[in-house]
């Protein structure tokens, strides 16, 4: 801590500097008159002042206050403490309206006066730079500069956010999965004047609809069955922070209507209550899907995404910014415990290497290598290890290998098509965490089609304990049995990697008796 003494008397100063002496991490500086203090203000930037009013023999002079308007007119905030022999009370006015911490009287003046007010501005100084310094930590972890890379595409998106933070409009953020959708979300919060309230994400692929409702809007107590209390929402919990709806693609079509509703009249309902709640949170939603896709198929209303879309935000996937890779790889290797190096052959093979999983997939390769690799130096057989791409299995020779093994089980399991499919909608579920949406998205069907054959299978006896019958009789997805339609063109089987029935001529073998 620097402080710099201010007085014309050398006793003043010596006295001073005997008082500061019992502090520890102390600095002490000197100035005889104002144009000395206002060089060492400029040249060490000092801490704290300590100044006295009078700085001559002229009982007219005031330099200790000229300082003082001096330092704050340069735009410094440097707190100060007078010390002085002058008691007059607009001295004492005038020296706090220019921003005095606190006043001493030179005959008061003893360590008992004076050190426990440096002790207190240096406990100051300590958590105004704490507080700089977590300021920083959240702008580089939430803030535009989390948003790291040089190139034009990501350019583009700070200064978007930075052109729409303030703004209490929704914003659409738009891209890949893993490209960096929430941090961007995250960076419209910090940097607008919300920052101190709450920043909430809401996953909508996570829950059921009816969950999904009540996860948002809340409910009170008695809405429905195992409502036992009141639950607030997130659009409540929000309060005048930031909501971010993500995976807004997967809500369900009533809720979409009810969310519409919100968005229009600033104002929602929670379930089983009878007056509404004012919304003061902004609105963010985010998704990796084809809106207007969804749109032409009649699973997202039009008139929502048209709401949602007031700004768009395209987050580009890591192809679109290959020019940040290098920036990305030392931004990470820089947060691990470990300070990895890699070659140049290494470099090269990461930047040749295909990430489908865009920003998050690099994070996780260099966190594996910062608890995996033998060695600091990263090269090319240590990336072939432990980050190399999995290969792309041949889908055709797997499915026929998977079929013929489910052939040559035995006789006894029953329907093995409903064998197969059960086993892969309950695999498909458990590695989802139990998310039916994004196991739908994995098997490539429709939630609802997943939900009404999982629905089917739960609860079942094991097929090893029933004869297959008509009753039990594997149902094809979206079919009637087998037994109940006759075969034609339209309706025919269709085998994989053939033809439809339709675009081939059904020949018979010819009758030798013929013509």
């Amino acid at each position: 801590m620097k402080i710099l003494v201010v007085d014309d008397q050398r006793s003043g100063r010596r006295t001073l500097r005997q008082i500061l002496a019992a502090l520890d991490e102390v600095e002490v500086l000197e100035a005889v008159g104002l144009d000395d203090a206002m060089a060492a203000v400029e040249r060490s930037a000092p801490d704290l002042l300590l100044l006295d009013v009078r700085l001559s023999d002229d009982p007219r002079d005031r330099g200790g206050l000229e300082i003082l308007r001096r330092v704050r007119a340069s735009g410094r905030s440097t707190p100060a403490v007078m010390v002085t022999s002058v008691s007059e009370l607009s001295e004492i006015r005038e020296a706090m309206r220019l921003g005095a911490q606190d006043y001493v009287l030179k005959d008061e003046l003893c360590p008992e006066m004076l050190l426990p007010i440096i002790e207190g501005q240096r406990e100051r100084l300590l958590l105004k730079g704490e507080v700089v310094r977590l300021r920083e930590r959240v702008d580089r972890t939430f803030g535009t500069k989390a948003l790291l890379g040089s190139s034009a595409a990501m350019e583009r998106v700070r200064r978007i956010v930075e052109r729409v933070a303030e703004s209490n409009k929704t914003v659409l953020i738009r891209g890949e999965t893993g490209s960096g959708k929430e941090m961007v979300a995250r960076a419209l919060h910090e940097m607008s004047s919300r920052r101190g309230e709450p920043f909430v994400a809401v996953n909508c692929s996570a829950l059921p609809g009816t969950l999904i409702e009540s996860l948002i809007f809340g409910h009170e107590r008695g809405a429905f069955t195992g409502a036992e209390k009141r639950i607030r929402g997130q659009l409540e919990l929000a309060g005048a922070g930031t909501i971010l709806l993500d995976e807004i693609a997967e809500m369900p079509g009533e809720l979409q209507a009810k969310l519409l509703r919100v968005l229009e009249d600033r104002r929602f309902r929670p379930l089983g209550a009878e007056s509404e709640i004012p919304l003061r949170a902004r609105v963010l939603a985010a998704t990796h899907v084809d809106l207007e896709k969804r749109i032409s198929e009649g699973r997202f209303r039009e008139d929502l995404f048209y709401r949602l879309n007031v700004v768009t935000v395209h987050v580009p996937s890591l192809a679109e910014r290959d020019a940040d890779l290098i920036e990305l790889l030392l931004a990470f290797s820089a947060e691990l415990p470990r300070k990895l190096r890699y070659t140049d052959e290494a470099i090269a093979w990461l930047v040749r290497r295909p990430w489908p999983g865009n920003v998050r997939e690099l994070r996780n390769v260099v966190e594996r290598l910062g608890l995996l690799a033998d060695d600091d130096l990263i090269d090319v057989p240590t990336l072939e290890e432990l980050a190399r791409e999995r290969p792309i299995v041949d889908a055709t020779a797997e499915i026929d290998r998977l079929a013929r093994a489910l052939l040559a089980l035995p006789e006894r399991l029953g329907s093995k098509l409903r064998v197969i499919e059960r086993a892969v909608l309950h695999h498909a579920i458990e590695s989802c965490g139990g998310n039916k949406a994004a196991a739908a998205r994995l098997i490539g069907v429709d939630r609802k089609m997943l939900e009404r054959r999982w629905d089917r299978h739960t609860g079942e006896e094991p097929p090893s304990s029933r004869r297959v019958t008509p009753v039990n009789a594997p149902r094809y997805l979206g079919e009637e049995p087998p037994s109940s339609r006759r075969l034609s063109p339209a309706n025919a089987p269709r085998y994989l990697g053939e033809e439809p029935p339709s675009s081939r001529r059904l020949s018979l073998p010819s009758d030798p008796g013929d013509g």
